[in-house]
């Protein structure tokens, strides 16, 4: 009897473009940039949709003229005991993001105020439930009808 070997598949290859998903408010920005890319890279393509015509008819969230308007940055779930939650980290502009996001990695934007301070992140996230919840059908079994 002859043993048949399953050949070994290759290595996947890491994508050469990252899809980065970035989150503000109700909005979900979906970016595309090559590996070898910065955070600054990152940052211009979040402006340009920001600053798109859709984005700015939308007075719920803030309004950025330039990249220096917010920051990007990354959830860090709460380690520590007494601290649950998450918290936010901002990425450094002159990072590269081969090593530093992963595909598909979701990222938060977090605005700056008047004077410049850094605000909340903001992101309401959608409910796993249905808003109109279809009522369960009344179980209707199948015994015998009682004698009146």
């Amino acid at each position: 009897m002859r043993s048949f070997q399953i050949p070994k598949m290759p290595p996947r290859a890491a994508p050469k473009a990252y899809q980065i998903l970035a989150k503000t408010h109700q909005v979900t920005i979906f970016l595309t940039v090559p590996q070898s890319a910065t955070i600054a890279l990152l940052k211009d393509e979040a402006l340009s949709a920001l600053t798109s015509r859709v984005a700015t008819e939308d007075d719920s969230f803030p309004h950025v003229q330039s990249t220096s308007d917010f920051e990007l940055a990354h959830a860090v779930k709460g380690k520590e005991k007494g601290r649950p939650g998450v918290t936010y980290e901002v990425l450094e502009a002159d990072k590269a993001i081969r090593g530093l996001l992963t595909n598909w990695e979701v990222l938060y934007f977090q605005f700056r105020d008047e004077d410049g301070n850094l605000m909340p992140v903001e992101v309401s996230q959608p409910s796993l439930l249905d808003e109109e919840e279809e009522e369960l059908p009344v179980n209707k079994g199948k015994r015998k009808a009682l004698p009146e």
